[in-house]
């Protein structure tokens, strides 16, 4: 379990959580949602020991962010950022390589698929449009061995088709894992999640 309690966090005189509470299980997909500006990507750079809570405690399995090195995170959690910039002229097949063997899982050539990936992977993932890069981005998060997921607005830039497809991975790694989702097109979606936690 992720549990996130009595968070506080601010940016210079902006409070953007004061005694937050959430929680993540092994098994379920959840889905963060809120306005621009609410903390969203926030919290996902909290769990994923980007940042530093100014109070409250942030735990995975028992264990807290802050005491875990970076290698004991990567093992217990993934996190696909937002916008993952690409710069370097690799092909996609090198990028989904990126992750030493010993953390990827066996076989990823079912995300390539299910991504749409497949006619791309021997292109520059530089050459990509927005929406091709953000679905090399995810295929390299969800390709890493790890019980928990942190993605970050994974639907953008993606047509109808591609967001039907990402949902219905993320309804499969749950099975597993636990998933979080930050999204604000929170209406076309929320049905599919077990849950939907809510930013006012």
């Amino acid at each position: 379990m992720i549990e996130v309690q009595g968070l506080s966090f601010a940016r210079g005189e902006h409070q953007i959580y004061k005694d937050f509470n959430a929680q993540l299980d092994s098994g379920e997909a959840v889905l963060f949602t809120g306005p621009n500006g609410s903390g969203k990507s926030t919290l996902i750079q909290l769990i994923g020991g980007l940042l530093q809570a100014q109070s409250g405690a942030i735990t995975i399995d028992g264990l807290a962010v802050n005491s875990l090195t970076t290698k004991e995170q990567a093992l217990l959690r993934a996190v696909a950022p937002q916008r993952r910039s690409f710069t370097l002229a690799f092909t996609v097949k090198e990028v989904l390589h990126f992750l030493p063997k010993k953390m990827r899982i066996a076989d990823n050539s079912h995300l390539i698929e299910k991504l749409s990936l497949t006619e791309l992977l021997n292109k520059k993932v530089t050459e990509l449009s927005i929406g091709q890069q953000e679905r090399v981005s995810l295929a390299l998060t969800l390709s890493q061995r790890a019980k928990y997921y942190l993605l970050d607005e994974p639907f953008s830039a993606q047509d109808s088709e591609a967001t039907a497809n990402i949902i219905e991975l993320i309804n499969e790694m749950k099975n597993e894992s636990g998933v979080l989702v930050i999204s604000h097109n929170q209406d076309a979606i929320f049905k599919y999640f077990d849950r939907v936690i809510s930013l006012a």
